[in-house]
């Protein structure tokens, strides 16, 4: 016969392992149901996508009024990211959903514009 201490014990231990599985089960559903994009393909491809899903570390931030920009980097390079939402700390493992945009500055006959992420939603 256990007592009641070893009881909680058990449902403590097994809602632990029951939180576990179902989050782990969330993060394989996210990655499962998405394709994550490159940030080297987005860059060089600047045209080529509209929606995206990235997935990086979060290297720098830059806070606005009312908006801000955070730096995501993965294997192939980095890319800043525009949000109207709180900004994610420096080393913060992200994914997210987000709208790619290309501001073109012309400047002595080149295009020296920058591909960038609207983000559209944190997973």
């Amino acid at each position: 016969m256990m007592t009641a201490k070893q009881q909680r014990w058990q449902l403590g231990t097994l809602t632990l392992l029951l939180g576990g599985l179902i989050s782990c089960g969330q993060l394989a559903k996210i990655g499962a149901n998405v394709n994550i994009t490159n940030i080297r393909d987005l860059q060089q491809n600047r045209t080529n996508y509209s929606t995206v899903y990235l997935k990086g570390r979060v290297e720098n931030q830059a806070p606005f009024l009312g908006t801000g920009a955070y730096e995501v980097r993965d294997a192939t390079g980095s890319i800043w990211v525009i949000t109207t939402k709180a900004l994610p700390n420096k080393g913060d493992e992200v994914l997210i959903k987000g709208e790619v945009q290309y501001k073109s500055i012309p400047v002595g006959g080149q295009d020296l514009g920058e591909v960038y992420v609207t983000e559209v939603e944190k997973l």
